[in-house]
């Protein structure tokens, strides 16, 4: 059996890939979201958009925590398809009490004619110190002809349109680089640290069955920023997500655009499965098309193992902040102390100057879970169980796992695969710890080993997650904003 390199982040269990057995039943846990939601909406003139399309929100974007600076940023769509703005809040919740910052290097008209922005990814290189920010705008060129009437109307004639690639310092300050390869509108752009590896994650179409996701990798940013269609691989299909039906007059649901980022020791991948209506029917009817998101996570970036039921659902209450339209953030899921944090976007449709639209009522939410808490893994009915890892490479003094015990207890066996050595040790009830650390007599912090790890678990006890470490309990992980500190 082939040694798994655990040494870098928390261990996830969202899927079975350490594992070779489990007894444990898996549990899926939706996201809480906030009392006080939605964290960013429209507030200024111009996010007000005239009273057409109100929107304050991120498409896309991005999000990002600065530990160093103990402060939050957002960059979001302010008006609908209008300007790019950026807000900082030192608690990424109060984030209507910050002025709005203003970004240049970024043109909105040219030779008389309106360039407006559609989807828009922001990332973090945390690898390149002059360049530290990357920017993928599309932007849609209209006519001199073209009014602000007309910003509400879902189609009208178009000049040109696709995406410009921009760098920056400092997020705030941008340089145009140039256009990227073809694409579709929606298409978006991660980092995968583990494999080193910039990815685009194109908006393609499928002919009569909608919307997919193509792919494009390189090593280096302007690499892959840049493609043939011959170098796209097709990747995501439109089908086999969720049971909720399609709405409206939509035939089947579609993958309206996958959102990456890394998370501790994997990448996450968020799916927004577009349900429906068209967006003629959706026009005509003043409301927002339906996207529910689901889950998955990845071992190779590419290959995703996702949730069956969605992780965030739209309400489908009439005229409420998340109707429908949901986007997750880019970078958007953040561990954050115990807790991991879930930024996402929603539309309620509702439009001071035409009652209800489509694009109207755009704004920002949040959600949390328990850190690390996807999911977990339990007794249920059976009262106890266990989970035993394949063989794992670790380095550390300590194992830590979050864990729950409840009213049941727990104990955690490490085998060191070299030497033929067990140690077992209890993890008595009522510990309920995001990094519960228990040392062990046969670690040493900078020996690398070859182990399994055996974690048994009874009455209502949850565990989350576990992980090596020296007795800080640094992971080593990564987040979307760089290395985890």
């Amino acid at each position: 059996m082939d040694t798994i390199d655990a040494r870098v982040g928390r261990q996830l269990i969202i899927d079975d890939y350490l594992l070779d057995q489990r007894s444990l039943a898996r549990k899926w846990l939706p996201p809480i979201p906030h009392a006080e939601n939605p964290v960013l909406a429209p507030t200024t003139d111009r996010d007000m958009n005239g009273g057409r399309c109100p929107v304050a929100a991120p498409f896309d974007d991005g999000i990002l925590y600065d530990p160093d600076k103990g402060e939050w940023r957002v960059w979001y769509m302010s008006g609908w398809f209008d300007r790019t703005s950026l807000r900082i809040s030192a608690d990424g919740i109060a984030w209507n009490d910050a002025e709005p910052l203003e970004l240049t290097g970024l043109e909105y008209e040219i030779q008389g004619s309106i360039l407006q922005r559609d989807g828009v990814s922001i990332c973090r290189d945390y690898f390149e110190p002059e360049s530290p920010f990357r920017m993928l705008r599309w932007v849609r060129r209209r006519s001199p002809e073209f009014g602000p009437d007309d910003l509400a109307a879902h189609s009208t004639p178009v000049i040109s349109e696709g995406g410009e690639i921009y760098s920056s310092e400092d997020g705030e300050h941008w340089i145009h680089e140039g256009p990227s390869g073809p694409c579709g509108d929606n298409t978006t752009f991660f980092y995968d640290p583990f494999r080193r590896k910039w990815v685009f994650s194109l908006r393609t179409h499928l002919g009569p069955y909608g919307r997919g996701r193509g792919w494009h990798e390189a090593d280096h940013f302007h690499d892959a920023a840049r493609w043939s269609g011959d170098d796209v691989i097709p990747w995501v299909g439109s089908h086999g997500f969720g049971t909720a039906a399609a709405i409206g007059d939509l035939r089947a649901s579609e993958i309206y655009k996958v959102t990456c980022m890394p998370y501790e020791s994997a990448m996450l991948g968020v799916f927004a499965v577009y349900r429906g209506p068209s967006n003629n029917y959706a026009e005509a009817n003043g409301m927002p098309k339906i996207i529910d998101l689901h889950l998955g996570i990845s071992r190779d970036g590419f290959h995703y193992t996702v949730a069956p039921e969605p992780f965030l659902a739209s309400s489908l209450a009439r005229d409420a902040w998340d109707y429908g339209y949901l986007h997750l953030v880019n970078g958007g899921i953040v561990p954050y102390g115990d807790d991991t944090r879930i930024y996402y976007t929603g539309f309620s449709g509702l439009s001071p100057a035409l009652g209800h639209h489509m694009y109207a009522g755009g704004s920002m939410g949040l959600a949390t879970l328990r850190r690390d808490g996807f999911c977990a893994l339990t007794p249920g009915s059976e009262g106890t169980g266990m989970v035993r890892t394949k063989p794992l490479l670790v380095q550390g003094s300590h194992l830590f796992v979050n864990i729950r015990t409840g009213r049941g207890e727990g104990k955690a066996a490490v085998t060191n695969l070299d030497t033929g050595e067990t140690e077992t040790h209890a993890i008595p009830s009522g510990i309920d710890s995001t990094r519960h650390g228990i040392p062990l007599v046969c670690g040493n912090s900078r020996d690398t080993r070859r182990v399994t790890v055996t974690i048994s678990v009874s009455a209502d006890a949850h565990l989350y997650s576990f992980w090596f470490s020296d007795e800080s309990g640094r992971s080593g992980g990564y987040s979307a904003a760089g290395p985890i500190k």
